[in-house]
């Protein structure tokens, strides 16, 4: 029988130790445990169980089995499919609330549970958090739900909690974000691999439907999976860290994704890396605030309020990570950031916090498609300020825009929620983001690609791996055919007639009608990738040349690795079968069997030496571990970065990269100089002459 899904795991006794939940609405006859061995038929006279019967079909009908290799949970969503006749019951009368408590930790009131195993537990000042085996590996532990932020004033600064909270949440802790259905050009295709509740399909025939949402303001919540090994080995060696952030446009996007109704999903699990490490590192994901409650800025927010506020939400899990990390082995002086998409723009952005000045908290970093879009114009009534007002509208909050309106108490949680749905919906006409990463004047003083021209970023980064995906934009592309509706767009990016001449200069580098036979999309695709993705990818390789290892993602093939593709490598469980499958067809819109396909060929030439470099890099700062696989430092001494590891279905092999070439980025750093300097003011920026002269 098909496991419908996976709910959750349930901390057991040491006879079942690895036990598993699963959701059947059949358990008669066959069906299959997570590792594909047959557990045979489930029949009335075969097994002793024990059982909660529930009036209920709306709730579960929970009974253990011996069988299988050791003990399996198993949970029917309808009763009337269960015929077993050795029963035990047990009281019947149980709350819905009860049940919550029951999945989610203790099977205490089950007559026939073994003696419980003394399992690690995680001691902080404000709460204790105890660990479980992992879903996949009961050689890793998993701190999950553990608080590192108190609930964030809104609009304002997080911090750690300063009084004892002693509940470990059971439902979402994801932040208040929009539903990805909400956009029409979103990361990864028709299904943005990674989203969270990817299985929904939301009524979209009203705008502001409740399906258009999730989440919660008291969100600061991480996730830490540590090998069991340490807690066996009290004298073991602390282990290297790598912190999680996680991508989503700044829009959406948790700790912890749930796919195909599985809580306990493959994005953003530590097992593969930690596994490919043998058990070597310590992985900790965390929350930050989204859309309008993590990124507004502008004036109001500068004077009221706290722009950017998810880089503050980053950077408080970071000194979590130094100052709480060692009371599960992990070493705070060995931190690497990983981050995808938004993730990895985030990264981008804490080195060159205060002009490089504030130290990011970590040591290495690994980025994969670092992106955001330029937002500089926090002038009283600019575009960040026209984002702000356009929410408070929302909340019914007009001139002169108080900030305590829009932190009114009051407001409902759905109210808030359908007003940052609000800041999205011209996203799938334009393909222009409202909210992200902007200049504050604080911890974002220019466009950041100035900065790293300026050399005002952080020295202290002692290894890196910049990477991104051969075909990032193609998600990010407005449907733009006409010259009219490309002006459009640039109209929009870069608004109001001062500057007029730099839609102009864009327009004449790209030359539509010439070097693309007037196919707009694809010129406007190419203008994205670069301004958004793979000059940002640039500036992180010339910003720490040494230290770089440089990667372009091409599986299958450059046409089809999509933005957040080589998400798959990195987090899919090649042992649970037809998983990584499923992450094609239901991440990417990929017919089933073009999915296996490409699942088979993905596990056959990428995922082994993928995890293999990367947790190096997790252990080491090198690609290399302690010999030479081949992959050098990047070499910049050309037009085109080379020393470029290329994955794809061929294979590994190193390249150049014609994605990021010195020229394309060097007209977008002038185009930005001349954004923050429109007064012909030339600022301190490294771009050669004929670029400046072009222009």
């Amino acid at each position: 029988m098909q496991i419908i899904a996976l709910i959750s795991y349930l901390a057991v006794a040491a006879a079942a130790a690895d036990a598993r939940v699963y959701d059947q609405k059949n358990l008669k006859g066959s069906h299959e445990d997570v590792h594909g061995y047959k557990c045979g038929n489930v029949g009335s006279s075969k097994f002793k169980v024990n059982s909660i019967h529930l009036r209920s079909k709306t709730f579960c009908y929970l009974y253990q089995k011996k069988d299988c290799k050791g003990s399996r949970i198993y949970v029917s969503r309808d009763v009337n499919d269960l015929h077993l006749n050795t029963v035990n019951s047990i009281p019947k009368k149980l709350t819905a609330m009860n049940l919550k408590i029951l999945l989610l930790g203790s099977l205490s009131l089950i007559p026939t549970a073994h003696a419980a195993v003394a399992l690690p537990t995680l001691d902080l000042p404000w709460g204790s958090y105890k660990a479980k085996p992992l879903l996949w590996d009961d050689k890793i532990y998993l701190f999950e739900n553990v608080r590192f932020g108190a609930k964030p004033i809104r609009f304002g600064p997080s911090d750690f909690p300063n009084k004892r909270d002693p509940k470990t949440p059971f439902v979402t802790t994801d932040c208040l974000q929009i539903d990805p259905s909400v956009l029409k050009n979103k990361a990864g295709g028709k299904y943005p691999l990674g989203y969270p509740s990817q299985d929904l399909e939301p009524d979209m025939s009203h705008p502001f439907k409740a399906a258009n949402w999730t989440g919660t303001e008291d969100c600061l919540f991480l996730d830490v999976y540590v090998p069991k090994r340490v807690f066996d080995d009290p004298g073991a060696q602390l282990l290297p860290v790598t912190v999680w952030f996680y991508g989503g446009a700044y829009a959406f996007g948790t700790k912890r994704m749930k796919v195909l109704k599985v809580l306990n999903g493959p994005l953003y699990n530590g097992k593969s890396l930690i596994e490919a490490s043998n058990y070597s590192t310590i992985v900790v994901a965390g929350n930050y605030r989204l859309g309008a409650f993590g990124w507004l800025a502008g004036s109001h927010m500068e004077a009221n309020g706290l722009p950017n506020a998810g880089l503050y939400d980053q950077n408080l899990l970071l000194q979590w990570v130094q100052k709480y990390i060692d009371r599960v082995h992990g070493d705070n002086k060995t931190v690497s950031a990983w981050g995808e998409s938004a993730g990895g723009g985030s990264i981008l952005h804490h080195l060159i916090r205060n002009n490089g000045e504030e130290n990011p908290l970590f040591t290495r970093f690994l980025t994969q498609s670092p992106a955001f879009e330029w937002a500089w114009d926090n002038s009283p009534g600019g575009q960040l300020d026209q984002v702000y007002q356009t929410f408070s509208e929302s909340l019914g909050c007009y001139a002169p825009y108080n900030i305590e309106c829009i932190r009114d108490p009051s407001f409902s949680l759905e109210k808030l929620a359908l007003a940052n749905v609000n800041l999205f919906r011209d996203v799938n006409q334009t393909g222009l983001f409202p909210v992200g990463p902007a200049v504050d004047n604080t911890w974002i003083k220019t466009i950041p690609t100035l900065a790293f021209a300026q050399k005002k970023f952080w020295p202290g980064i002692k290894s890196a791996l910049v990477s991104h995906c051969a075909n990032d934009a193609q998600s990010f592309t407005p449907n733009v055919t006409t010259k009219e509706a490309f002006y459009g767009f640039l109209t929009n990016f870069l608004p109001g007639e001062n500057l007029a001449h730099l839609r102009t200069g864009i327009a004449e580098q790209y030359d539509c009608d010439k070097n693309y036979d007037g196919n707009y999309k694809k010129c406007l695709h190419d203008i994205i990738r670069d301004a958004s993705f793979t000059c940002n990818t640039r500036d992180l390789i010339d910003a720490y040349p040494q230290q770089a290892y440089a990667m372009n993602y091409g599986f299958p093939n450059d046409s089809y690795a999509f933005h957040a593709t080589d998400l798959i490598p990195l987090f899919g469980n090649v042992k649970f079968r037809g998983e990584i499958a499923a992450m094609f067809e239901k991440g990417f819109d990929y017919p089933k069997d073009e999915a296996k396909e490409l699942a088979a060929a993905l596990n056959s030439t990428v995922i082994k030496t993928f995890l293999e470099y990367l947790s190096s890099f997790a252990l080491y700062g090198n690609t290399n571990g302690t010999g030479n696989t081949g992959w050098p430092v990047v070499n910049r001494s050309g037009p085109l970065f080379s020393n470029v590891m290329k994955p794809n279905s061929s294979g590994w092999s190193l390249s150049n990269d014609d994605q990021n070439s010195k020229a394309t980025c060097d007209f977008w750093r002038k185009i930005a100089n001349d954004i923050m300097y429109p007064k012909g003011q030339i600022g301190d920026v490294d771009v050669d002459m004929d670029v400046q002269e072009e222009l």
